[in-house]
């Protein structure tokens, strides 16, 4: 049974207005506020963690305020309110600058610039293993009292040493440029062939487009406030939290623990079901619960019951002690299912470049040609000038790093082979929670750590999610381009892309200094790189336990790509094949170990919906999952406000991991 419209009648028109500047500039100071707040809900009031997924709240949140502002203003005064355009213009330039914000990267950043020099000691050795191998030109300068200050707080009459972090920052930020170079070529040049030839859904574009539609600063109300079920929603999503702020002020006033974070002040909300499988969730969040209703039946059938698949498979690994690999580097269950996902990533990597090789000829020949049409954003020669721009770069930036130079190209291949796939099946899915696989593992496999020098072995340590800036940009893209067509232009990416990165990161650095970085009593800033950086001397100092070429663990990754291949050949192939490639691609993932029974419950939900009242009961349903969303959104923003007034250093955690 056909369950939705077909995606090119979903997504509306070409948008040809353009925004007013002051709607612009309205947007950067409404991102800059984003920035700035997420740092500082998660440092001194300790209310939330806002930016810790693809669709973060530091983006919902300021757009659903404007959204509920615009309301008002078209209701009573429309001349001065924005319009579709400038709505869909200002969610775009906040979801592209705040990648950097807050626990996304901001926050861990400074901790993991700051902690070298501020917690070395003779217990942990790093002065004597690392500190020859570290690149010290992109930490902050080694001034008498810059580090020291940074954790305990400015005296009176001192300032911030801006200079010693402009060199971080500027380092951090040209690698973010990169990326988003990489990115915009990536997107440029697969777009149209995702939204036109495989005619993927975008679940996350589809939210704020609807929202969005009939803003024409004429008097009345917008419509999606005139749909009975986008009320159902949001009532189920933001009455339970409005009533819980109540026992902010009266402690024994009984809570609705429906929507509690996993991890928090009532401890998690999991079971245990054998000692030899994770805890399963039970937990459930309406952002997860609206965007991948949007999703295809057959997407959330295969994430669910496969990773049931890899729950057994899982136990069966662990109740047996089963390992691969040689003796002495042997690998466990852990390890054997990254290497096998990896796998997979690449599988599915090559499948959707063979799928696209008609796209990809026709992009060529206008490449050589110089013509224009087959890409978005840049024509299809800037497209592959940025991308292959930014791929030399980061390499030569990690070969500054430690890296060696075939290494650090060997790295960026594979990282962005994964951050493609990623891409792609999040605009299919809508699940935000896709991340890419870092790889580190890949080439000490094949090479072994024998072959690999000890500036490159701190360097692949020190190179990941905490450090590395940009690398979360790209997935926002293709749904951008869903948004606002050819409105989107590179210098608006880019120039977004700068400005969110450098508030974040300064407001972040300022405020360790004003307040003092060991007050806040955050992972960001003592347990992150504390971890890095014992992760680090660990393995520097374990010269005699160095490993060689392992054939087992090669076949382990390379049966992940015959997987991917078997999967999507039967996909494409069978019409009676069930499984959809994302499921094998997350059937091990941890984030869906935490929103399995979110995206069971919608599976269910959907699929009898759709049995029940087929595609009209499915329209007539589908604003329900928008107010899930904005539901939530809106009750998170009310008890972040009251933390603010009454609570400003001890808040209550009410957003944060896994979210």
């Amino acid at each position: 049974m056909a369950e939705a419209a077909s995606p090119s009648k979903a997504i509306p028109e070409q948008i040809r207005e353009r925004p007013r500047l002051w709607t612009v500039i309205l947007s950067f100071l409404t991102l800059a506020c984003a920035g700035t707040g997420a740092t500082y809900l998660e440092f001194s009031s300790r209310s939330a963690h806002m930016a810790m997924s693809n669709l973060p709240l530091v983006v919902l949140l300021p757009f659903v305020a404007w959204l509920s502002v615009n309301t008002l203003l078209k209701r009573y005064f429309p001349r001065w309110s924005l319009t579709t355009v400038e709505l869909r213009t200002m969610f775009s330039v906040i979801w592209i600058g705040g990648a950097f914000a807050g626990y996304n990267w901001a926050t861990q950043w400074v901790g993991t610039m700051a902690a070298p020099r501020y917690y070395a000691s003779p217990e942990n050795r790093w002065e004597e293993l690392i500190f020859d191998y570290l690149p010290w030109w992109m930490y902050p300068t080694d001034r008498p009292g810059v580090v020291e200050t940074f954790y305990l707080g400015l005296d009176e009459g001192q300032s911030v040493p801006w200079g010693a972090w402009a060199g971080p920052l500027f380092w951090a930020g040209s690698a973010a440029v990169a990326m988003a170079a990489m990115g915009v070529g990536l997107t440029a040049i697969f777009q149209k062939q995702w939204a036109g030839n495989e005619r993927l859904t975008f679940p996350v574009a589809q939210v704020p487009i609807a929202l969005t539609e009939g803003f024409d600063r004429k008097r009345g109300w917008a419509p999606f406030t005139r749909n009975r079920a986008f009320w159902i929603g949001f009532g189920i999503a933001a009455l339970p939290l409005l009533w819980n702020i109540v026992e902010y002020f009266y402690t024994a006033f009984p809570r609705i623990t429906i929507f509690d974070p996993y991890f928090g002040p009532y401890g998690p909300r999991g079971s245990t079901v054998s000692r030899y499988l994770p805890q399963l969730s039970y937990r459930l969040l309406p952002t997860v619960l609206g965007f991948t209703f949007l999703c295809e039946l057959n997407i959330l059938f295969s994430i669910w019951s496969l990773y049931l698949v890899g729950l057994v498979a899982q136990y069966g690994m662990n109740r047996v002690g089963f390992s691969i690999g040689l003796t002495g580097q042997e690998a466990k269950p852990p390890e054997i299912t990254g290497l096998f996902i990896h796998g997979v990533m690449v599988g599915l990597a090559v499948w959707s470049i063979w799928t696209a090789r008609g796209h990809l000829k026709q992009v060529w020949d206008e490449i050589r040609r110089g013509d224009k049409g087959s890409t978005v954003f840049v024509s299809p020669r800037a497209a592959l000038g940025l991308l292959l721009g930014g791929s030399v770069y980061s390499v030569f930036w990690l070969s500054a790093i430690g890296y060696s130079l075939h290494l650090a190209a060997i790295w960026v291949f594979l990282f962005w082979i994964s951050l493609f796939v990623i891409t792609k099946f999040l605009a299919a899915s809508g699940f935000a929670y896709l991340f890419p696989n870092w790889g580190h593992s890949i080439p000490v496999i094949w090479a072994g750590t024998t072959r690999i020098s000890e500036s490159t072995l701190v360097a692949m340590r020190v190179v990941n999610w905490r450090l590395l800036a940009g690398w979360r940009l790209p997935v926002a893209l293709p749904h951008v381009e869903r948004l606002l067509g050819r409105l989107v232009t590179s210098r608006l990416i880019f120039g977004t892309v700068v400005f969110g990165l450098s508030v974040a990161g300064l407001y972040t650095v300022w405020l360790c200094y004003d307040q003092g970085g060991a007050t806040f009593r955050t992972w960001s800033l003592v347990g992150a790189p504390l971890g890095v950086y014992n992760g680090i001397a660990k393995a520097v100092a374990e010269t005699s336990e160095r490993t060689v070429t392992d054939p087992a663990k090669i076949g382990v990754w390379m049966f992940g790509m015959v997987s991917a291949a078997v999967v999507t050949t039967l996909q494409a192939r069978a019409s009676w094949w069930p499984f959809h490639p994302i499921g094998l691609l997350l059937m091990f993932d941890g984030y869906v170990r935490f929103y399995v029974l979110d995206i069971f419950l919608v599976w269910g939900a959907k699929s009898a919906v759709l049995r029940l009242g087929g595609i009209l009961l499915y329209g007539k349903v589908k604003p329900g999952a928008y107010g899930l969303i904005i539901g939530y959104s809106v009750a998170v923003g009310l008890s972040f406000l009251v933390d603010l007034v009454w609570f400003p250093t001890g808040g209550h955690y009410l957003h944060g991991y896994p979210r």
